[in-house]
């Protein structure tokens, strides 16, 4: 009686341990900010390097203007051997005018992202080679004899 209540309590022990390893990994990943943060923008007249004080470095800058600063910070979700599942994006923009102070902010969020899918059944036609590596073997010396005729 009593070797069978060991093992059913460490059964109920394992059950207990595999089910809590299966709990989902929340991970972060860039520059977060708060409300806080917005609001002290909105509040104040700030220039790049205090923005760079508050919130650190941005991820990213415009390709085309080094006075478009973005913040990006993700939220992912990861169990076990599942996909990662992204559970947040947030994006801040901040604008710059001419005297490095902040022109404008602005803030993004899946909402406003776009859903863009990819067909890959076109891609991959058209990255097809239909030659043998043979065929493709040879073919490189009939083009050398084709550009090396008089």
């Amino acid at each position: 009686m009593i070797f069978f209540l060991h093992k059913s309590i460490a059964l109920i022990i394992f059950i207990f341990i595999f089910i809590c390893s299966c709990q989902p990994r929340i991970s972060k990943h860039g520059n977060f900010f708060d409300n806080k943060k917005i609001n002290y923008i909105q509040n104040t007249k700030l220039n790049k390097s205090e923005i760079q004080e508050i919130f650190g470095i941005p991820t990213t800058t415009s390709t085309f203007s080094n006075n478009v600063w973005y913040y990006i910070s993700i939220v992912q979700q990861e169990k076990a051997y599942f996909e990662v599942k992204n559970l947040s994006n947030t994006v801040l923009k901040i604008t710059f005018d001419k005297n490095q102070n902040v022109k404008n902010y602005e803030i993004y969020t899946e909402k406003d992202s776009i859903n863009i899918k990819v067909n890959d059944s076109y891609i991959a036609s058209n990255l097809k080679n239909n030659k043998t590596l043979i065929q493709e073997f040879f073919s490189i010396f009939i083009r050398r004899l084709e550009t090396n005729e008089p």
